[in-house]
């Protein structure tokens, strides 16, 4: 039961990506609660609604965005949590965000059977030099 419902949220995860990238409507309300924030890696929060329509008016637009590796997660009774690395490469307000990788935590809550994301936290990667001997 546990692998089945990772499986199925993991899978919405992966529907969740394609539709920020297409910026489709109907599958963004679809996967997001109502409750839905997104603290995004400059500390920034974003409602359901500001997210979308930062989309929606190319203010945020993804070039790309996808999984690097295998999706971790954590199944509760109604709960589900996910972490993974993805690269990502966009613009934000024209100004070019350079690809590079973070790390996402994704929380997805269960009512009725269908499982929307409520909280991301993007956590950028920052590959630090080796430490001084």
């Amino acid at each position: 039961m546990t692998d089945d419902v990772a499986g199925q949220v993991i899978k919405a995860e992966r529907d969740r990506i394609r539709c920020l990238l297409d910026v489709d409507r109907g599958a963004y309300d679809r996967l997001h609660a109502a409750e839905y924030r997104l603290c995004n890696p400059t500390g920034t929060v974003w409602t359901k609604a500001e997210y979308l329509d930062l989309l929606t008016t190319g203010r945020v637009a993804y070039r790309e965005l996808g999984l690097t590796g295998d999706v971790d997660a954590i199944v509760g009774t109604d709960v589900v949590v996910l972490r993974y690395r993805c690269v990502i490469q966009l613009t934000v307000d024209g100004a070019d965000i350079p690809r590079h990788e973070a790390w996402h935590t994704d929380v997805y809550t269960g009512a009725g059977g269908t499982w929307r994301c409520a909280w991301s936290q993007a956590t950028g990667i920052m590959d630090l030099p080796p430490a001084a001997p």
